[in-house]
């Protein structure tokens, strides 16, 4: 592109942000013009625009990079992190053709469906805004043994276990060691489905400080006179959360 057709303000602009990034904990006014061979007026302007949607923060004389910079670059992150969860509910719904395979999100102390892919249709659904249940679901429970005491009380608040979770666990004691089984062994695999034909499983994946970022899940039906698919849906789970792992964490 020819020199002349660029945004002469926007070039300044990013090239005055580059400068506020590069520098140690900021620059003054008088620092900016100098290197950038513009007049204070100009420099000042430039900020005051930037500064108006929090991409300069003032501190003192001193002026640095503000939130929104970091904003835009969490978001790009996430959505790069998204993009490539859907290509791993994509991995896991050719490998486990009969299963319905998942990816969900912690959001606001809920566990939201981002993707997933039935078995029976051809386009997968997308951003649904279902909310699985903390008790009986492989994403829930993984919400539950990740959680910090304040999310944990308010899923207690919005589902008591009393209601919700005791005709699953018995008691709350059995609960915990299940989640602690979660926490050292990275999968869910519930107990209460051991005789039912119809299961659940999912693997955690986790942030480099070990927050829960999501789950990959399947729920499958047992066809009759057929062998235990748990262990291979697994691996085939753990295969998707590697190859997810290898991409980027949010």
């Amino acid at each position: 592109m020819p020199g002349n057709d660029l945004v002469q303000s926007l070039a300044r602009g990013l090239d005055l942000l580059r400068l506020l990034a590069e520098s140690a904990g900021g620059l003054r006014i008088a620092e900016l013009a100098a290197a950038m061979g513009l007049k204070r007026p100009t420099v000042h302007n430039l900020l005051r625009t930037l500064g108006s949607r929090d991409f300069v923060v003032k501190d003192g004389p001193l002026f640095r990079v503000g939130p929104g910079v970091y904003l835009l670059v969490a978001n790009d992150a996430a959505s790069v992190f998204l993009g490539q969860a859907e290509e791993a509910v994509r991995f896991l719904a050719k490998r486990l053709p009969r299963a319905i395979v998942s990816f969900c999100e912690p959001v606001g102390g809920e566990m939201v469906v981002r993707f997933r892919q039935f078995p029976d249709r051809m386009l997968m659904e997308r951003n649904s805004g279902a909310v699985l249940a903390p008790y009986q679901t492989a994403s829930g429970l993984a919400l539950l043994a990740y959680a910090d005491p304040e999310t944990r009380h308010g899923v207690q608040l919005r589902h008591p276990f009393e209601v919700s979770g005791h005709v699953f666990w018995g008691s709350e004691a059995k609960l915990e060691d299940f989640l602690a089984e979660i926490r050292r062994a990275r999968r869910v695999r519930p107990p209460f489905g051991a005789d039912s034909r119809y299961k659940v499983a999912g693997i955690p994946h986790l942030a480099p400080d070990g927050r829960l970022v999501g789950v990959l899940g399947a729920a499958w039906h047992v066809l009759p006179d057929t062998a235990d698919e748990t262990e291979d849906i697994l691996a085939a789970l753990a295969e998707a959360d590697a190859q997810l792992a290898r991409g980027t964490h949010s």
